[in-house]
């Protein structure tokens, strides 16, 4: 008996049209000190960050509750958290912060000399999109598993060689490790702004376009809705109005800049969508309490 083969017409012979989340792990910074000091009053930024020490001595406050970083755990923290960080017995400030530390591979010779103790700090900076990125606030520490120190270690060889150019393979690596964190995380975990489908295409557009005229019947145009219904719709949804969202996502845009990039304020203040320069640093100390020069020298990634 013949069996005969039949050849589908398409290339995925099922019939069941298939959907999946949009989301693009983008890397701001990945980065390998040397520590004598990390005390902070407050950190609280707008993107993922994950931690890993050499050693013992490192804690973040959040909550009230400790939670100490050691060589066998990996941290990762997600967007607008706010806590505390020290080492060792370190006292921390009332105000601001107190950072000694530089890369590993510059500081080498200090690291030998120094006598104060010190630890190397591994540490990722990340976003994901929205609305993934407005999952809740929170310190998840995590076992290091061989499979996750595997990776850890290709990325400090790396980084002792070069910090500044990372090739597609090691870009990869990193990703990977990212996507296993996130994956350990439970899903009841994602909270998400909204689930209106026309919400979350317009965070999307806003998020994709924060440089251009984002008004309200712009955007009612994008979710093809009225003005009104659209307006009423998204603060029932977000919790805030349209327009406060809008300078939200430019305010941590810039700030993302600010630490990340050698862009001028001047040009930030044109990539965020603000008139000028003074609109743009009005707003922003109103948003932040300090000016963005302030910002960027204080949390600025130069070295």
């Amino acid at each position: 008996m013949t069996t005969l083969k039949i050849k589908p017409e398409k290339g995925d012979p099922s019939d069941v049209i298939q959907f999946f989340p949009k989301y693009n792990i983008q890397l701001l910074c990945c980065r390998h000190w040397w520590l004598e000091n990390w005390e902070y009053t407050e950190l609280s930024f707008p993107y993922w960050r994950i931690y890993h020490n050499n050693a013992e001595g490192a804690k973040i406050i959040y909550n009230d509750t400790e939670y100490s970083l050691s060589p066998n755990q990996i941290i990762l923290i997600p967007p607008n958290t706010s806590y505390a960080t020290r080492l060792y017995d370190h006292e921390i400030p009332k105000e601001g912060f107190s950072l000694e530390g530089g890369r590993v591979d510059l500081n080498a010779d200090r690291q030998k000399t120094s006598s104060k103790p010190s630890l190397l700090h591994l540490f990722i900076h990340f976003n994901i999109g929205i609305p993934y990125d407005n999952i809740s606030p929170g310190i998840f520490s995590f076992e290091l598993t061989e499979h996750l120190q595997s990776k850890l270690q290709r990325i400090k060889n790396h980084l002792s060689k070069d910090h500044k150019f990372f090739s597609f393979h090691i870009s990869l690596v990193i990703k990977a490790l990212i996507a296993d964190l996130l994956t350990e995380l439970p899903e009841s975990n994602w909270d998400l702004i909204s689930k209106d489908h026309r919400i979350i295409s317009c965070l999307r557009y806003i998020e994709e376009n924060l440089a251009d005229n984002l008004s309200n019947p712009i955007l009612a145009d994008k979710a093809k809705m009225a003005t009104n219904a659209f307006i009423r719709l998204f603060s029932n949804e977000v919790g805030i109005s349209v327009q406060k969202y809008v300078r939200n996502k430019r305010i941590d845009r810039a700030c993302i800049m600010l630490h990340h990039s050698n862009l001028s304020i001047d040009e930030i203040a044109l990539k965020t969508g603000f008139a000028d320069r003074y609109h743009f640093s009005r707003i922003f100390k109103q948003s932040t309490s300090i000016s963005p020069a302030r910002y960027r020298k204080e949390f600025g990634m130069s070295t």
